[in-house]
C-alpha cells in the first residue's frame, strides 16, 4: 500500500503504523500520516512447530524467526519481544556493540512460515494473533505465548496530492469530511445497542467463529476523540524500535520531524535519538 501511495495509484490508504512509519523515515515525501483507524495495539502470536522444544518465549533467544519479508511486522515485532526480555545489545545495527537477537529467515507467505516451524528450518513466526488462531486450533501450530508492541494497530495516510486537510467548515476537503465519517461509523461499529449486528458481520466477512470474534472484539480500540487524532508518543516509541530493527537507519531519524510534521503532529526528534 505503501509503494502505491508512492507511485499515486492511491489517494488513501489504511495500514500498519510501522509500515507507513518506515516508509516516510525512508524518505518518501509522497504520503503522511494523517489519522489513527484503531488505536488498540495488534495482537501478535508467538508460535511454533507442534512438536518443537520451545515451550515459552525465553527459550527463543539467538534462534530463527520466519518472517514473510524483511520491514514487515513479522520482522519488527521480534525486536519488541527481544527489548522485553532485555536481549538487545546495542542500540541499533550501526552501533559496533551491536547483537541481533535472533537469526531471520525470509519466508514470503503465511503458509511458508507455519511450514517453517514444522520441518524444523525456523524456530517460530510472530503473525496477528487471530488470524493465526484456527491453525493453533487445528494443531497445525502451536502457540507459545502473545506479544504486542506499544502503538496503534493501524494508521491512516494519504497522498500530499490531498494536503494540508482545510479545518474551515466551508472549505473543508474530501479528507476532513472522510476522517468524520470513518469517525462516525467505528463509534457506530462499537457502540453497545448495535453489538449483535458488529459481531454478525465480522463472522460473515471473516468466516471466524462467534468467540473468537467476541474475544477480538473485547481488545478492539477505536479512537474516541476522532480518526483524526495522532499520538505523538506512539510514533516515538515506534521509531526507536524501527531503528533498532534496522529498517530506519542511523541519521534517517534526523529528517523524521519535518517528514511526519502534518496539521496534527509535530515528532520531537530529540527523542529518537
Amino acid at each position: 500500500m505503501t509503494a502505491k501511495l508512492i507511485d499515486g495509484s492511491l489517494d488513501v490508504a489504511i495500514a500498519l503504523t510501522e509500515g507507513l512509519l518506515a516508509g516516510i523515515a525512508k524518505g518518501h515525501d509522497a504520503y503522511k500520516i494523517i489519522g489513527t483507524y484503531v488505536e488498540s495495539p495488534l495482537c501478535w502470536a508467538i508460535s511454533v512447530g507442534q512438536d518443537s522444544r520451545h515451550i515459552d518465549r525465553k527459550s527463543l533467544r539467538n534462534g530463527t524467526i520466519g518472517i514473510s519479508r524483511i520491514g514487515s511486522g513479522s520482522h519488527i515485532i521480534p525486536y519488541v519481544l527481544a527489548e522485553q526480555e532485555g536481549w538487545l545489545k546495542g542500540t541499533s545495527p550501526a552501533d559496533p556493540e551491536y547483537k541481533a537477537p535472533f537469526e531471520f529467515k525470509v519466508l514470503n507467505t503465511f503458509q511458508n512460515m507455519r511450514d517453517s516451524v514444522n520441518d524444523g528450518s525456523s524456530d517460530a513466526f510472530l503473525w496477528e494473533k487471530f488470524t493465526t488462531k484456527p491453525y493453533h486450533d487445528s494443531k497445525e501450530v502451536r502457540l507459545v505465548d502473545v506479544i504486542t508492541p506499544p502503538w496503534p494497530a493501524f494508521m491512516i495516510a494519504a497522498s500530499t496530492r490531498h494536503l494540508p486537510i482545510s479545518a474551515d467548515p466551508s472549505h473543508q476537503s474530501v479528507l476532513a469530511r472522510f476522517l468524520r465519517a470513518l469517525t462516525k461509523s467505528t463509534q457506530f461499529f462499537v457502540a453497545p445497542e448495535n453489538y449483535e449486528a458488529s459481531i454478525a458481520f465480522v463472522q460473515e466477512k471473516m468466516s471466524y467463529n462467534r468467540q473468537d470474534v467476541q474475544d477480538w472484539f473485547k481488545g478492539v480500540r477505536y479512537p474516541e476523540a476522532g480518526c483524526d487524532k495522532i499520538s505523538e508518543e506512539a510514533l516515538v516509541t515506534c521509531a526507536k524500535t524501527l531503528l533498532e530493527v534496522g529498517v530506519i537507519q542511523k541519521g534517517q531519524e534526523v529528517d523524521l520531524k519535518e517528514r511526519l510534521r502534518t496539521k496534527y503532529i509535530d515528532v520531537n526528534v530529540a527523542q529518537l535519538v
